[in-house]
């Protein structure tokens, strides 16, 4: 077997507690064998319960054997499983990860921080090392409708904040005012078709379900302050625009179109009490006055990131924007500077943006997008959303456009300027 470099970094791959191997997949039976070599401090008897750790068991190997570093991480917060109810529970998970300890097969690594899992490497000579890589089927799952996670810049990868959705007065609040919502706005999307491209080939059979994710940033006092509040994907995967693909989405078998809100943040930003300021009468805010001649796209990433925290005043590109392959390929030949100078001189108001304002922009812009998916529900129109932008049948871009007018002024905001296309 070839032996994988070795590294530093404790990071590790996430044993998903639903991860398992089926018996005709040709590693069941190597798996099945390690398997039955562990020894437990409490022997499983039902069967139910021996299939349970086998699957975890599964996960964890499926895990380091995929790790160039053979280490692995996996949720060992049983309040977690109250929440999330993974399909694999917290008994079978904690209990395999225990014996697999025991027996010398993982090892803890690295220092665990706070809300961080502790990773476990698979030392050399452990039967773990000497299984090769293969691939791992899914088991049902379905993400909570409403989730609450800790600030972070990766909102969809920010750690679940599992004391606040365990507390039982958090819980009766999410209950009352946030999980309705949910539910409300997926049961009616239960009554339109969707036929879907997710990579390239027709997908009939799909049920489009969305859940939400919250962002809590704790006040002085320690009180919780829930923003960000944007809805994901649950039960399908949006396709890809730039491939083609998402333009083929057909909704109740109809041909669809993108009705897009034009520099929603910015515009939302515009209207701000403590920074608002006058947005020029223009048909493109990103190519406006001094950003004449600027690549678009990366101004309007540069735009959006100041509104979620980075600052016009830095002296380089940041971290991130050399981080992301596409990112890093518009920025190729661009000097900072001259873009920040542009920009600061355009939309001077950006130089005072608070801190975390963008999550606060993306609550209004939630807010509002959920809002205009019931306008058009209600009127047995079907819909998708993504972010700030509606995919509704041709025929009813008119609908579309007159549901964001609705709630733009019914949350008090100008009435926005609309796009329309691929």
């Amino acid at each position: 077997m070839k032996a994988k470099p070795a590294i530093k970094k404790t990071q590790g791959t996430f044993a998903v507690p639903r991860y398992f191997i089926p018996e005709d997949s040709s590693a069941y039976a190597e798996a099945q064998k390690l398997f039955g070599q562990i020894k437990w401090r409490k022997q499983p008897k039902r069967a139910d319960a021996i299939k349970n750790r086998f699957n975890a068991f599964s996960s964890l190997l499926w895990a380091v054997t995929t790790d160039e570093g053979w280490t692995t991480y996996t949720d060992l917060n049983k309040a977690s499983y109250d929440i999330r109810k993974w399909p694999i529970n917290y008994d079978a998970m904690s209990q395999t990860v225990q014996a697999l300890k025991d027996m010398g097969w993982l090892e803890g690594v690295g220092l665990r921080t706070r809300n961080r899992q502790l990773r476990y490497v698979a030392p050399p000579g452990s039967p773990m090392r000497k299984m090769a890589s293969f691939k791992v089927s899914e088991l049902s799952w379905e993400h909570p409708n409403v989730e609450i996670r800790l600030g972070g810049t990766d909102l969809e990868k920010a750690p679940l904040d599992v004391k606040l959705m365990a507390n039982a007065e958090q819980k009766a609040w999410n209950a009352k005012y946030l999980l309705p919502v949910m539910a409300d706005l997926n049961d009616k999307l239960l009554d339109h078709g969707f036929t879907l491209f997710p990579f390239g080939k027709e997908d009939d059979f799909v049920q489009v379900q969305y859940y939400r994710i919250y962002t809590n940033l704790p006040q002085p006092d320690g009180s919780p302050w829930l923003t960000h509040g944007r809805i994901y994907p649950q039960t399908f995967r949006i396709p890809s625009k730039q491939k083609g693909w998402r333009q083929r989405t057909l909704i109740n078998d109809k041909p669809t179109i993108e009705v897009d809100v034009h520099a929603s943040g910015l515009r939302l930003l515009a209207e701000d009490y403590h920074v608002g300021f006058h947005l020029p009468e223009t048909d493109d805010l990103y190519t406006h006055g001094k950003l004449s001649g600027l690549k678009r796209d990366l101004t309007k990433k540069i735009i959006q990131a100041v509104i979620n925290g980075v600052s016009l005043d830095r002296q380089s590109w940041p971290k991130s924007f050399k981080d992301d392959k596409k990112t890093a390929e518009l920025m190729a030949g661009e000097d900072w500077k001259t873009y920040a100078k542009a920009i600061s001189e355009t939309y001077p108001a950006l130089l005072r943006v608070r801190e975390d304002m963008g999550l606060d922009l993306m609550l209004q812009e939630s807010d509002i997008i959920i809002g205009a998916m019931n306008h058009l529900l209600d009127k047995g129109i079907g819909c998708i959303s993504i972010h700030d932008c509606l995919i509704v049948p041709q025929e009813n871009v008119k609908d579309a456009k007159e549901a964001f007018y609705f709630m733009y002024e019914h949350k008090g905001f100008k009435q926005p300027k609309l796009s329309v296309g691929w």
